[in-house]
């Protein structure tokens, strides 16, 4: 249990993803100028991304061109400058950087790496996990019979996994007999 509090998981870090704000610069540049060339897009995209901060930090970004065309945008870390979609703010108290940075620079790792391991993770929350995307899936509007049935074997192999799971039966009675005691 020693490599648990080598790293902090997302889950305890506030989260930003550039990526809405990215394209919503690019559609109001393009709204307001529909016959903007590609170079004069670009030039633009830097000019009013360079302004966005969040607690007073700004950032740097970067696009990669497309071999379709266009480009895709990155936010830099301010720390390595490596490209990424996502920059990571730790809570306070962790003893970390109070500054939005990469998973890396913040030593971060997913909550499902550090549990990744344990009968829990495994046996319950993977299997609800896969149950509830699936369950995404077979909701989607233009959901066909034929699309279906390979999604509803699935969904009904691992509900009788769970059902013949000790780990699972035991999550469950905790669940509902927690609020009890």
């Amino acid at each position: 249990m020693t490599g648990y509090k080598k790293y902090l998981a997302i889950e305890t870090a506030a989260c930003y993803n550039f990526a809405p704000l990215i394209k919503k610069v690019k559609d109001e540049l393009k709204n307001r100028n529909p016959g903007l060339e590609y170079e004069t897009l670009v030039g633009l995209m830097y000019k009013n991304l360079k302004g966005f901060s969040i607690n007073n930090q700004t950032f740097e970004y970067d696009h990669q061109e497309n071999y379709l065309g266009g480009a895709r945008w990155f936010v830099k870390c301010p720390k390595c400058g490596k490209k990424c979609f996502k920059l990571y703010l730790p809570k306070e108290g962790t003893g970390r950087e109070r500054l939005y940075l990469c998973k890396i620079c913040h030593n971060l790792k997913n909550a499902s790496s550090l549990m990744g391991a344990s009968k829990k993770y495994q046996k319950v929350v993977k299997p609800l996990k896969k149950l509830e995307k699936l369950k995404k899936s077979l909701l989607k509007k233009g959901m066909t019979p034929d699309k279906a049935a390979p999604l509803l074997d699935a969904y009904d192999r691992i509900e009788k996994e769970l059902a013949n799971s000790s780990e699972y039966r035991l999550w469950k009675f905790q669940q509902k007999h927690k609020s009890s005691s």
